[in-house]
């Protein structure tokens, strides 16, 4: 039987940004970490960024430390 697939995602705000997606692409560039922009989905998700949790609490834990190192930057 196929019983189908979920994949975990949240989106969140984060405070003091004004473009997401210029956001999603230093996390990417600076830190190696892949998150949506809010902006994809909307003029409303600007401000957030959305996280897919389908991954395990190693991968999960060491993507928090990313986003992490990068909000103590900003």
């Amino acid at each position: 039987k196929n019983y189908g697939i979920f994949a975990g995602t949240e989106f969140f705000k984060v405070h003091g940004i004004t473009d997401s997606l210029e956001f999603c692409k230093r996390l990417v560039r600076d830190v190696g970490l892949g998150l949506a922009p809010g902006s994809a989905f909307g003029a409303h998700g600007e401000g957030f960024v959305r996280w897919c949790f389908a991954a395990n609490d190693e991968r999960l834990a060491e993507g928090v430390r990313r986003l992490r190192s990068m909000m103590v930057r900003k």
